[in-house]
Formats: C-alpha cells, sequence, structure tokens
C-alpha cells in the first residue's frame, strides 16, 4: 500500500508540473487546496476491529427493604406428660410444667410431684391425711435423663399464653417454689400433682381450664382409677376393695384431672382469647420427646365381674370339698383348717381396716365402704378357731361354722340393701365374696356332723 501510495503522488505531482509550466508561460497559477492524502477507494484502508464487547455486570438488584422481625419472646411454656411406670406410685403417670427463660438462660422443670418415699412416717402420715408433698425445681435435661431411664414416656404440650401470661405464670412457679411456700397436703383425687398443674395454669388464663372441665366426665373417679391399674392385679384389687361410694359419683372433666393424661386432653380442648380477639387454642404444638416401650394404658376400666364369680365359686368349692373330705380324712381337715385360717385373717384384716379408715382417718373417699359387709372384720375369729378345726376340736369346728354363716349373712344382706344404699360399684367383689363364705359355710357344717377321721 506505501508504494502505491507513493506512485499516486509522483503521477500528481508530474502532472501538476506540466499544466503548471503551461500555465505559468499562459497565465498566473490558480490557488490549490492543500494537497491530503488520497486513498483509492478499493485500498482505502479498513476501518479498525470493534474492540471485543466486555462481559455484562450483573446488573444490581434493587435494594431490598429490611424486615424487622420481632424478637422471640422471653419464655417458652411446656406442659410435660410422663407415662405410668411400674412402681404403684408411678401406675398413674406424671406431669409438671417446663419454664425456659432465654433472658435469664434458665432451662427449669417445675414438679409438684415430689416426696420422701424412704421415710419412716411415710405410711402413718398417709394413713392421717397429713402426707406432705412440695414443688421442686430442676433442670430440664436432667429430669429428661430421668424419665427416660425408667422407660417411661414423655409428651410436651407448648402453651400459646400471650407474655404477660408467660410472666405472671413463671413468676407464680417461682414464688411457690420458696421453701416457705413450697410444701403442701396430699390429696390423691383433688390436690396432687396433676390437679396444682391445672390450677395454676386455669389462674393465669382466667378460668379457661375451668371451661373446658365443665362436660361431664368419661369415668368416675373408681372408673379411672381402675383403668390405670388394671395391668397391675394386687393393685387394682387392693384400689376395688377400699375406694367407697364417694368414688362412684357423677363428676365433670375438671374432676378427672387428677390424672396426668386426662389434664392432656383438657389442654388440647382450652380455648383462651384476648381482649376482643377470636378465642384460640391454648396448645400451640404437641411433641413425644420419648416414647416408652410399655404397653398404653387402657382406654376404659376392665369388666370383671364374670372372673370373680367364677374365682369365688372355684374357692368355695375347694372349701366344701375339703371339708367334706375331712370328716373321712385328717389331712383333708387339717388343709381345712389351715386354709380356714388365712382367710379369716386376711378377710378379718381387710374389713378391720375398712371400718378403722372410715371412723378415724379424714380419707372420705373410704367412708362408708359397703365392702365391710363382704369382709367381716370378725372373720379376724378364724385366725384362732382355724387351728382348732385342723385339730378336730368339736367346740372350735361349731364356733367357725357360726362365724363364716354369720359372714355369709352379711354379704347377702350387701345384696338385699344394694337399691336402698348409695351407689358402690362392688358387683364383682359380691360375686366373689358370697360363693366364697358359702363354701367355708358348708365346709364347716359337714365338719360338724364328721365321722372318726382316719389316715
Amino acid at each position: 500500500m506505501s508504494r502505491a501510495l507513493r506512485a499516486a503522488r509522483l503521477a500528481l505531482a508530474l502532472t501538476g508540473t506540466v499544466l503548471g509550466g503551461r500555465q505559468a508561460a499562459a497565465e498566473p497559477a490558480p490557488v490549490h487546496a492543500p494537497v491530503v492524502p488520497f486513498h483509492p477507494p478499493m485500498m482505502q484502508a479498513p476501518l479498525p476491529a470493534p474492540a471485543p464487547a466486555l462481559p455484562a455486570l450483573p446488573r444490581a438488584a434493587p435494594a431490598e427493604v429490611p424486615v424487622l422481625l420481632p424478637p422471640p419472646p422471653r419464655y417458652l411454656i411446656e406442659v410435660l406428660t410422663f407415662g405410668p411406670g411400674g412402681h404403684p406410685f408411678t401406675r398413674f403417670g406424671h406431669n409438671a410444667i417446663r419454664v425456659v427463660d432465654r433472658q435469664a438462660r434458665q432451662d427449669l422443670v417445675y414438679n409438684f410431684g415430689t416426696f420422701s418415699i424412704g421415710g419412716p412416717d411415710l405410711i402413718p402420715d398417709f394413713l392421717r391425711g397429713r402426707l406432705r408433698y412440695w414443688l421442686s425445681v430442676s433442670p430440664t435435661m436432667f429430669t429428661l435423663q430421668d424419665y427416660r431411664s425408667e422407660n417411661r414416656s414423655i409428651e410436651a404440650q407448648g402453651l400459646a399464653l400471650s407474655p404477660d401470661a408467660q410472666a405472671e405464670l413463671a413468676r407464680r412457679l417461682a414464688e411457690n417454689a420458696r421453701p416457705e411456700n413450697r410444701a403442701y397436703k396430699y390429696d390423691y383425687f383433688r390436690d396432687n400433682c396433676s390437679t396444682r398443674v391445672r390450677n395454676v395454669l386455669d389462674a393465669v388464663t382466667g378460668g379457661a381450664l375451668r371451661v373446658a372441665g365443665a362436660p361431664a366426665a368419661t369415668e368416675t373417679l373408681r372408673g379411672q382409677a381402675l383403668r390405670m391399674a388394671a395391668d397391675d392385679v394386687p393393685f387394682y384389687l387392693a384400689l376395688s376393695i377400699v375406694l367407697g361410694p364417694q368414688t362412684d359419683r357423677p363428676i365433670d372433666a375438671w374432676a378427672e384431672d387428677f390424672l396426668p393424661q386426662m389434664l392432656q386432653r383438657t389442654l388440647r380442648l382450652t380455648r383462651i382469647a384476648e381482649g376482643n380477639g377470636p378465642a384460640r387454642p391454648l396448645v400451640a404444638n404437641e411433641r413425644i420427646i420419648f416414647a416408652a416401650k410399655r404397653p398404653l394404658p387402657r382406654a376404659a376400666p376392665p369388666r370383671w365381674g364374670l372372673r370373680f364369680f367364677a374365682a369365688g365359686v372355684a374357692v368355695g368349692l375347694v372349701f366344701a370339698g375339703l371339708g367334706r373330705l375331712g370328716r373321712r380324712r385328717a389331712v383333708a381337715r387339717v388343709l381345712f383348717g389351715l386354709a380356714l385360717t388365712f382367710a379369716g385373717v386376711l378377710v378379718g384384716f381387710l374389713g378391720t381396716f375398712l371400718l378403722g379408715a372410715w371412723l378415724f382417718t379424714p380419707h372420705a373417699v373410704v367412708y362408708r365402704n359397703q365392702n365391710i359387709l363382704l369382709l367381716a372384720p370378725f372373720a379376724l375369729a378364724l385366725g384362732v378357731l382355724g387351728w382348732g378345726v385342723a385339730f378336730g376340736w368339736a367346740g372350735a369346728i361349731r364356733k367357725a361354722f357360726f362365724v363364716t354363716a354369720a359372714a355369709l349373712g352379711l354379704a347377702a344382706l350387701s345384696v338385699v340393701l344394694k337399691p336402698l344404699l348409695a351407689h358402690q360399684e362392688n358387683g364383682a367383689l359380691i360375686a366373689f365374696a358370697v360363693p366364697l363364705w358359702l363354701g367355708m359355710t358348708l365346709g364347716t357344717r359337714a365338719l360338724k356332723t364328721r365321722a372318726a377321721p382316719s389316715t
């Protein structure tokens, strides 16, 4: 390109010189515009290549307006419900209140079910109605570990209390846990660990739990107690015997809350409201912390009337058979006398206990117990007379017959008076006691006319 440019310039210069000479000779030279580089159309210098495009920068997102979330509430409140255990004291479950204070960095469990199980005065205090329980406070972690180690289920219900109600609950619990305030007189049905939890929650919700507990109960106090104790037969029998007609009265759901499991249900049914706002559930969430490997409590108390009757007939037949056989065989008579001694001591002790509990203790749930008619206190006499029966003493046999016949008469009287007395759910015990006493009476009567025993 540089050579072509120089050649073009040279040709242009020669042409200008010739013409100019001619012009210079003929006329004055014209004024020319300044000479500028010239490029033929096909030899124009290419335009500079466009610069490579820079990668596009990400477009800045429009600035977001920060959303200011409210701080979490100071307190977290949960009701912890613990399932039944293996010991009779733990058969009915337990509950407590968990309070998490985020500001104080505390996570505590308030437990109204603390008592001294190893004290020498436990049984005497219970019989006199002076058993003392108290409110204890412990870290949540240790509490959960204890119940896990006992293979007892743990369930939590988070409560949707207002901040003011949460603060009031925390204040009440802390005040109640002070050494001078923590103890209370325990009552199995009316003032226990579960009713204390119920009462303090009812207070901070303005009576909302009391409203939820107003409907009629699904069971009586006896029914609920026997439902929870049914898998422990000796404990079930003990409750069946000692509970009197007061536990068979109609109650409401509020009274059923003596059981932690039933208070769980009441909490689910409770609604609370603030000001003029709509009512909302008290329970905001539920979770299972630990699932125990043990059967769940029964949904209803067992109906074992036929079983009790069959057992009474079987034992009565044994007594009647031994008595008849004892007329001829000393071994059978001795066995009959020993069985009579054992039965008399057991039945007489139970009847005496029921009578004493009615007359000398403040436990109203055992008052006017109609099982006294089935468990005659005077049957204690058989504890002595039975030995005489075993030895074949005629006087002892005759007196034992009168005792057993009188006990049979009282049992039959309980059946006759049943429609006239306060309702007591003891039909199963009647079905056991009547054939039992009948067999014992027939056995002693047979021995009265016995032949000379032989071996």
